[in-house]
């Protein structure tokens, strides 16, 4: 319930705070006095746009604040939306703050956190309805009004049935419509695609291939430095005819070490080690050797690797920066030439399937409307009644189930429609011209679906347009019947539904030094008598306005 109203600097009110109770008030005065300003009010923690022309003259800013008490009563949605914004209750209350500057800036906070205007919209939406001419309202949107019928019809398993259904339908449709592009996609590739597949299936790259050709193009490329190289190293191991070698060096001096070691034993280890070292180099120079046997050097060879060297890079620049790339593209070809191939037949096969699993949304459907229409038969009846205690006897109301494309929450549109007058036309609530029928309609609808609604605040504007006598007392009526379930607020200017109310706020405006101000206060006992009696006369202190006035009061 809305506990606290705060305003600030915004149209008439410099600093005003409501306190608010339980149960059923009613909000009276002059016209003229400022009972608009506190819905405007209202409204920006709605999240309704700011108009700065709203901001008291001479000011810089406005702020409305308001504190909802929630208690253990907190609706699952809005429970959800408090958690996904991490937000905390304060010994069971929320605060909503929203001020709006001079440079038509506004700022919003919800529990002293920043939030955007659509957050502070959908979590108001939560905490309080406002039923207002010509208003927006949640009962007038058909989504709204599908969810009301669903709760009053107890729809809501069923129409999770449908939804799961209609989630593996939508998925089916979504595979089915990829497919085909890719199928489309792959059909118009086709004949490139063999193209590229052809060729470089022909040419048969290996992984590394490229990096070994280069190698063997650099050795045949060195081959006179390399073989010039070598042979000038195996004369200087092994020597020549004429010359000297180091490997006859070397056994030379081992043959000396070994003399000098029979003299001294100490030198044995390093003829042992010129001897390892003679070893190694006669197998050094034996490797050359064989290295120079088979070295030889071959245009041809060449010429060869020269060629598949210019494929192999030509492919690469084609179908990839590398040879990996290469292969991936083939193995890329391979799979969409082999999906186009086989493509037709998945298709079909999917299509089958998605046959088989509407045909089951389709049973899911007809359950779910067969109890939308069960439930507005009910509902109808019941908003129906109720309209005739509210001063439309003759209205006929009326909730049309009609079939549509299936969607997201089944293949039903809902509208709720009313003809106010015989002899017309239903028309959707949405389109009823008067204020107060519209105002009456709401109400009617928030009596009969009251234990459905996890609104806990309801505003009525003007519910008494048009009315008097004994409809605006059993408006009053049922102002009060919804008032046990709800914390319900109403702007009237009739006297039978003030009397009613266990709350009475006033709000009056004053002039000081040329300035507007407008006030709202309780008003109890003797001045609630003569706030009833200015409401049936005009005249608070006439004697037969007090006196009807308490006989309301007592009734």
């Amino acid at each position: 319930m809305l506990e606290r109203l705060e305003i600030h600097h915004y149209a008439l009110i410099e600093d005003v705070t409501i306190n608010f109770s339980e149960g059923f008030t009613v909000i009276t005065g002059e016209t003229g006095a400022g009972k608009s300003i506190i819905l405007g009010a209202l409204s920006l923690l709605l999240g309704e746009k700011t108009d700065v022309q709203s901001i008291r003259s001479g000011c810089e800013s406005a702020t409305v604040s308001a504190n909802f008490f929630l208690g253990e009563t907190s609706s699952p949605n809005l429970l959800s939306l408090l958690n996904m914004h991490d937000l905390e209750l304060d010994d069971g209350s929320l605060i909503l703050s929203r001020t709006i500057k001079s440079n038509g800036r506004s700022s919003i906070t919800v529990q002293g956190r920043v939030m955007t205007r659509p957050d502070l919209a959908a979590i108001s939406d939560e905490l309080i309805d406002i039923s207002a001419q010509r208003d927006h309202q949640s009962l007038l949107s058909p989504a709204h009004q599908r969810d009301v019928l669903d709760a009053f019809g107890s729809c809501g398993q069923q129409k999770m049935e449908y939804q799961k259904q209609y989630g593996i339908c939508q998925n089916l449709q979504d595979e089915i419509e990829k497919l085909k592009q890719d199928i489309q996609t792959s059909s118009r590739e086709s004949e490139f695609l063999r193209f590229a597949l052809q060729e470089i299936t022909k040419a048969d790259p290996k992984l590394g291939e490229d990096d070994k050709i280069a190698e063997q193009v650099r050795t045949i490329g060195a081959f006179e430095q390399i073989h010039d190289a070598l042979s000038l190293a195996s004369e200087l191991l092994h020597g020549t005819e004429n010359g000297s070698s180091v490997l006859g060096s070397l056994h030379q001096a081992s043959v000396q070490l070994a003399v000098a070691a029979k003299g001294d034993g100490s030198l044995e280890q390093y003829r042992a080690r010129m001897e390892d070292v003679s070893i190694e180099c006669e197998d050094i120079f034996e490797s050359i050797r064989d290295y120079l046997a088979s070295l030889s050097y071959s245009q041809q060879q060449l010429d060869e690797l020269q060629t598949r060297q210019a494929l192999l890079q030509r492919l690469k620049k084609k179908y990839g920066h590398s040879l990996e790339a290469l292969l991936a593209f083939k193995e890329e070809c391979q799979t969409k030439l082999t999906q186009s191939e086989n493509g037709e037949e998945l298709l079909f096969d999917l299509e089958k399937k998605l046959d088989r699993e509407k045909a089951k949304l389709k049973t899911q459907s007809a359950l779910l409307s067969g109890l939308r229409k069960q439930g507005s038969i009910r509902l109808q009846g019941e908003i129906e009644q109720t309209l005739r205690l509210l001063g439309m006897p003759q209205a006929t109301f009326s909730i049309l189930v009609e079939s549509c494309e299936p969607g997201p929450n089944g293949s039903d549109e809902i509208s709720f429609m009313i003809c106010a007058n015989p002899g017309l036309d239903s028309r959707s609530i949405r389109e009823v011209a008067s204020g107060g029928e519209l105002s009456r309609v709401m109400l009617a609808l928030k009596t009969v679906l009251s234990l459905h609604d996890s609104v806990g605040t309801l505003i009525f504007d003007e519910v008494d347009a048009g009315i008097g006598g004994s409809v605006a007392v059993s408006v009053a009526r049922q102002l009060k019947k919804l008032s046990e379930s709800h914390q319900v607020l109403a702007i009237t200017h009739l006297a039978s539904i003030a009397s009613q109310a266990n709350t009475q706020l006033v709000v009056s405006k004053r002039v000081d030094q040329g300035m507007s101000y407008s006030n709202i206060s309780e008003v109890k006992g003797e001045e609630r008598v003569g706030e009833i009696a200015r409401m049936l006369s005009g005249d608070a202190d006439s004697h037969v306005s007090l006196v009807h006035a308490k006989e309301l009061l007592q009734q």
